[in-house]
């Protein structure tokens, strides 16, 4: 009978320890982390109805990415809200760079506003961001058509064509490409710099890009330094 008290004894201990043991594992896994925040363009905290919200944030999560939140919402009352959960690309990292556009309606009511972004990882540990961002109605900013890129050359070029309106005449035009490989481009054309409508068109050398997913962000930039930034995105395969 002591033997088999004995036993039991033993793998109750065994139990108790395994299980604290496996509570300490746990809890040695740090919480995620969000560092590198970006909202609006150069962290203005700024947007504009009709237009989107630029959010870009370095992401670490020893516990792995489980999703990524991004809620939009009045400050105080009535208002444009948002809400969305994002897994694809993210989930099962332990870390990764979040980089979207929210599009906001042109009916939105300006104002200021509340965005939280929250990142859980797959042990349900969460961290959150929060901050108040506002959001502005101005008829005069500039605009462009639909972007058109193509690629040509075998991939060498990537072929950029829009039509520019700029109430305030155009200063200057930046085209910022990223992806697995970077690269900026500055246009002040002599036939567009004062123009207040300019048909865009360049051919870019991205020969040195490798394959893979990239995003394409041309900024206008106008006399009264107004900006406004507009996004796309191509595969080079």
């Amino acid at each position: 009978m002591r033997q088999i008290f004995n036993w039991a004894l033993s793998v109750l201990l065994l139990s108790v320890l395994f299980t604290a043991c496996s509570k300490d594992d746990e809890a040695a896994v740090p919480a995620p982390d969000i560092t590198g925040i970006e909202i609006g363009s150069d962290n203005s905290k700024i947007a504009y109805a009709g237009s989107d919200i630029h959010i870009e944030a370095k992401i670490t999560a020893p516990g792995n990415i489980g999703s990524v939140t991004v809620e939009i919402h009045p400050e105080a009352g009535s208002g444009w809200k948002f809400d969305s959960v994002y897994t694809t690309g993210f989930a099962g990292l332990k870390s990764a760079e979040f980089h979207k556009h929210i599009d906001i309606p042109a009916e939105a009511l300006t104002g200021h506003y509340h965005l939280h972004f929250v990142v859980t990882d797959q042990r349900g540990q969460k961290k959150e961001f929060e901050v108040e961002i506002e959001i502005k109605n101005d008829p005069t900013l500039p605009s462009i058509s639909e972007l058109d890129l193509a690629l040509e050359d075998g991939g060498a070029e990537l072929h950029l064509e829009t039509d520019i309106t700029a109430p305030n005449k155009i200063a200057k035009v930046e085209v910022e490409i990223h992806g697995n490989w970077e690269k900026e481009f500055s246009f002040t054309d002599a036939a567009m710099v004062g123009q207040t409508n300019f048909h865009f068109h360049k051919h870019l050398d991205i020969s040195a890009a490798p394959k893979g997913h990239y995003h394409v962000h041309l900024k206008v930039i106008d006399q009264a330094g107004k900006e406004k930034e507009f996004e796309d995105h191509f595969d080079k395969p």
